[in-house]
């Protein structure tokens, strides 16, 4: 039966430490903490049912298994990067395919980006994936991915920070003038809230936030997008979570008791770093970078 990797990740990570020796060296060439290249070894070794290091305390030292497969390790690095000059050569003009992945509530702000990169690049085809769930761009999934939280550790990705934003609760004008403004957090259970659907709400501050501190039967519409929150949000359906940047776009919104709950996260530009220097993936992440500079943000 062929080997099965869970992820081959791994096997670069485990790699680096084989080639200098230490988790502490590895780390630092690959620019991820420490205990994710522990981990990654540790996930490495359990796939394989195999001992690929003896630890000590110099450092780690390769199995005779190890060994073996470091070397073929080596060998898939050496095609890898000279796959990466192919791609260069053949991807030096600005045309076909580019491939975005960011949340569904991202997109608000994305678009004028969006717009100004198809008004100067008409050949190339962008496409957006709103998708939840982390598509793998060493897999191929998308070129390009704009990321919120933690910054991504991931090794042979390229991670840049965008920008810092915050959230905070609003609701409509509508809302507000049949249900009135909450004046304190005490009176917020009291009132109406949009929120997540179980297993999504975990990834969203506010929506945590909703979870623990508003009675079940005050929440009285879950989705599964932040997209979808905000337009009930709008149309009154109740108070919810939304970035200040997404909220600004409707002037119907009133915030509420914005001095008390505020959720900040970093937003981050991420690239593959086989396809990282490439004409369309240079020219829509200068672009990106350029509006968040531009509206203050990074």
């Amino acid at each position: 039966m062929a080997i099965q990797f869970d992820d081959w990740q791994d096997v670069k990570v485990a790699y680096e430490v084989a080639r200098l020796g230490t988790l502490t060296a590895a780390a630092e060439k690959l620019n991820v903490h420490h205990s994710t290249v522990l981990r990654r070894i540790n996930n490495l070794e359990q796939s394989l049912n195999a001992r690929l290091f003896h630890r000590h305390a110099r450092g780690y030292k390769v199995t005779e298994i190890g060994a073996k497969l470091f070397t073929a390790a080596q060998s898939i690095n050496s095609e890898l990067e000279r796959l990466h000059n192919d791609i260069i050569a053949a991807d030096s003009t600005l045309r076909g395919s580019l491939l975005l992945t960011t949340v569904s509530g991202f997109i608000d702000v994305l678009s004028d980006v969006c717009e100004q990169f198809q008004s100067l690049h008409p050949q190339v085809q962008l496409e957006v994936i709103l998708d939840q769930k982390r598509l793998r761009l060493d897999h191929g999934q998308a070129h390009i991915a704009v990321r919120a939280g933690p910054r991504p550790d991931e090794g042979d990705y390229i991670a840049q920070h965008l920008a810092h934003l915050s959230s905070g609760f609003y609701a409509s004008k509508r809302y507000t003038d049949k249900h009135g403004v909450p004046k304190s957090i005490k009176q917020l259970p009291l009132h109406n809230f949009v929120s997540g659907v179980a297993g999504y709400n975990g990834k969203v501050p506010y929506f945590v936030w909703v979870d623990e501190n508003i009675p079940t039967s005050q929440v009285k519409l879950r989705v599964s997008e932040t997209s979808e929150a905000t337009r009930a949000i709008v149309k009154g359906l109740g108070i919810g979570g939304m970035q200040h940047d997404v909220a600004a776009q409707y002037a119907d919104l009133v915030p509420i008791l914005a001095d008390e709950l505020s959720w900040p996260t970093d937003l981050w530009l991420v690239t593959h770093h086989l396809v990282h220097r490439t004409a369309k993936v240079q020219a829509f992440s200068q672009l990106l970078k350029a509006y968040f500079k531009e509206h203050k943000l990074a």
